[in-house]
């Protein structure tokens, strides 16, 4: 398997590290892990953003900041994403999964998705 499938980030949405408990738009920190398909995977940073949706509305432009916040990420677990941002990230190629629950859990789902995916590249 190629390092390019076998290697990637993960942003999880989370208020304590543990849980993935936050909606993508009203999330203040993501964690990000660094994961090896073949190794296991590492909490590598803690990264700030501004939330986009405010009272239910949302900027454009912020939104397509968020964005960019995560094109080194292949993949964004959160609880819950609103249809505007799940466009956005799709068209850069981020897959984002409504995963609620642990993050090891989260994680292990995401794992196994890319598996199957690299069976197909």
């Amino acid at each position: 398997m190629a390092d390019s499938i076998s290697k990637y980030k993960v942003a999880v949405a989370s208020t304590d590290g543990e849980t993935v408990n936050q909606h993508y738009g009203r999330c203040e920190k993501f964690y990000i892990y660094s994961v090896d398909d073949e190794v296991g995977y590492d909490l590598t940073e803690e990264r700030i953003v501004k939330p986009v949706c405010q009272d239910g509305s949302h900027n454009k432009e912020a939104m397509a900041e968020s964005v960019k916040a995560f094109l080194d990420c292949r993949y964004i677990i959160v609880s819950r994403l609103g249809s505007a941002a799940a466009s956005l990230l799709a068209a850069n190629k981020i897959t984002v999964m409504e995963l609620p629950g642990s993050i090891d859990d989260a994680i292990l789902s995401v794992w196994k998705f890319n598996r199957i995916q690299g069976l197909f590249s």
